[in-house]
């Protein structure tokens, strides 16, 4: 992870629809960090609140640009970005973290963005352009107006290769009608509300494993009822161990034994506190891992996700 970065918005400019672009740039005139296809920022603002934006570009010019949809039900980071931030104001950032990679050595590449989805496959089109790589672009909004990145992503995909889906006047696509069955070496790369991510996962179940990327960035997972017990936690690098009480929240606990990986988003959504997981049965509650990587349990995330057993190994 980078160390937290000081950037001024250069550019603040509405799109439509509720949609704003931001160009940031480092307030001392430093050089920034490049981004991989996909990233995203971590921004901090005035009040402390975190929220995450992916990256429309790579900042090769020096600039990070990102879209910020002015949510209706907005808990605040989006209603100030969009009203109250302008060129000058500054902020801190974390990142640019890739938690959603493209792969490059993929044979094909099928992009599916719903509304302000479409962010970080911009970029991940953009990359796949340069590369003469094998894509495909499904662009789902519910009305027309909504797909404010058409045009700019209609020169970077062959002629019927980029594929507009209006809910308001075909109706709600069928996504398993939308999309042929991956081969084990093309990749499908997802963004947009949970239904959509929910639904394509299901569909997924039949697909080679590993060829479905998502990224959330709101969890909705909810700890189950199970009643939970004390377990005994071992830290196998440093040669800790401690017992985890019922109660207690296991990065609260990594914390207390000075042994904690770096938290961010407190929310499971960010994966700054990945840690790997050696042994164990856990109830993974974050929203960065697949139900095929959960399946693996060979990382946890640990301010949201807990051992639902009597032992845990950790890498730490």
């Amino acid at each position: 992870m980078h160390d937290a970065l000081r950037l001024e918005i250069r550019h603040h400019q509405a799109l439509g629809e509720r949609l704003y672009r931001l160009d940031l740039a480092a307030s001392d005139g430093a050089t920034l960090p490049p981004a991989p296809p996909g990233a995203h920022l971590a921004l901090t603002l005035p009040d402390g609140m975190i929220r995450h934006y992916s990256l429309l570009d790579g900042a090769d010019d020096g600039i990070y640009r990102i879209a910020v949809l002015h949510e209706r039900d907005s808990r605040g980071g989006s209603a100030w970005l969009a009203e109250q931030a302008m060129p000058g104001t500054r902020l801190i950032a974390s990142g640019p973290h890739d938690r959603f990679p493209l792969d490059e050595h993929a044979t094909h590449h099928c992009l599916v963005g719903a509304g302000i989805g479409i962010t970080p496959l911009v970029a991940m089109a953009r990359r796949l352009h340069a590369l003469g790589a094998s894509r495909e672009l499904h662009y789902l909004v519910r009305h027309r107006r909504q797909a404010i990145f058409a045009a700019a992503l209609a020169p970077l995909f062959p002629p019927g290769k980029l594929h507009l889906h209006v809910s308001g006047e075909q109706g709600r696509p069928r996504l398993e009608a939308l999309l042929a069955a991956p081969s084990a070496t093309s990749r499908v790369y997802a963004c947009g509300p949970a239904s959509l991510l929910d639904e394509l996962e299901h569909i997924a179940t039949e697909w080679p494993a590993g060829c479905l990327r998502l990224e959330r960035f709101h969890n909705a997972a909810t700890p189950s009822d199970a009643p939970r017990a004390a377990c005994e936690v071992i830290l196998d690098a440093s040669g800790k161990r401690f017992t985890l009480a019922p109660d207690q929240s296991l990065i609260d606990a990594l914390e207390a034994h000075g042994v904690a990986p770096p938290r961010l988003c407190c929310e499971g959504v960010c994966g700054t506190c990945a840690t790997p997981l050696l042994e164990g049965d856990v109830e993974h509650l974050d929203a960065v891992q697949s139900n095929a990587e959960k399946a693996l349990n060979d990382l946890i995330y640990p301010c949201v996700s807990r051992p639902r057993g009597p032992r845990l190994v950790l890498d730490l």
